[in-house]
């Protein structure tokens, strides 16, 4: 489903640069650095939270029409991962965790998002960079069920020094709702790399509106776990589209230059 969109959109910017394009519309490739910010309650603190769900990426394209010198509005289609995972560590007094990160966030679900983004040029320049602001709002909508299980029965960060018991987590990981919006705001730095190519870096702040995924489970602590758990805690983790993102995306600036020059036009 989600690569027949990306065709969709291809074959539209195709479209655009042989008919409507005229230097006003760049079409571009997207890659966003995403950390989640997820609703967590957990009483005895066993979970590792930092840095929400764990670093992921986001991937697909965009497009974008130049309405004036100050305006540009823009759109697209990106696949874009929501966490299914958890850390967990041995957090007692008189334990050090080893690393400030999960050793790996593996599982997660994509969602297919699609953008809508206005960009604000406040004539601010550094050099050749142009300094931006932007606005957006972003849905989301969930590719496919998620509900699945899930158990582990160590310890997924090492402390020191080593835990005396063992840990065992077990979850269960469903969608709340297939469709989810997210309000976004930030800035950005243009730079111009000749006629034809811009490369841009955003980082901007999302906030969702509604419960999308969510997790529940517990871990137990003991020296017989799977039999007679000395502890069990349950704890509950929602995502609702909450997280940062830094993003990176190259540009392609369509169309030629016809009979008059005006800002927007540009010659191959």
């Amino acid at each position: 489903m989600i690569k027949s969109v990306f065709a969709i959109l291809f074959a539209s910017c195709i479209s655009f640069s042989t008919s409507l394009a005229q230097g006003r519309w760049t079409m571009g490739f997207d890659v966003a650095r995403r950390s989640e910010i997820r609703q967590n309650e957990d009483s005895y603190k066993y979970l590792y939270t930092r840095g929400g769900g764990g670093p992921m990426f986001s991937i697909g394209g965009s497009i974008a029409f130049q309405y004036s010198e100050t305006w540009r509005f823009e759109s697209g289609v990106l696949s874009t991962p929501y966490s299914r995972t958890v850390a967990v560590y041995y957090n007692e007094p008189g334990y050090q965790r080893l690393l400030n990160r999960p050793l790996m966030y593996g599982s997660h679900t994509n969602t297919i998002e699609i953008p809508s983004k206005i960009i604000y040029n406040p004539s601010v320049q550094w050099k050749s960079i142009n300094l931006n602001l932007l606005f957006g709002l972003n849905t989301y909508l969930l590719a496919g069920n998620l509900n699945s299980r899930g158990e582990t029965w160590l310890a997924s960060i090492p402390v020191y020094p080593s835990p005396p018991t063992n840990l065992s987590v077990q979850y269960f990981t469903e969608n709340l709702s297939k469709i989810n919006f997210s309000l976004e705001a930030g800035g950005e730095a243009m730079w111009n790399l000749g006629k034809r190519f811009i490369f841009i870096y955003r980082l901007t702040g999302r906030l969702g509106f509604i419960d999308m995924v969510e997790m529940e489970g517990s871990y137990k602590t003991g020296q017989n776990i799977s039999e007679n758990p000395e502890s069990v805690h349950p704890f509950r983790i929602v995502s609702n589209g909450s997280a940062l993102h830094h993003i990176f995306s190259l540009r392609y600036r369509m169309g030629k230059k016809k009979e008059k020059e005006n800002w927007w036009e540009y010659e191959d």
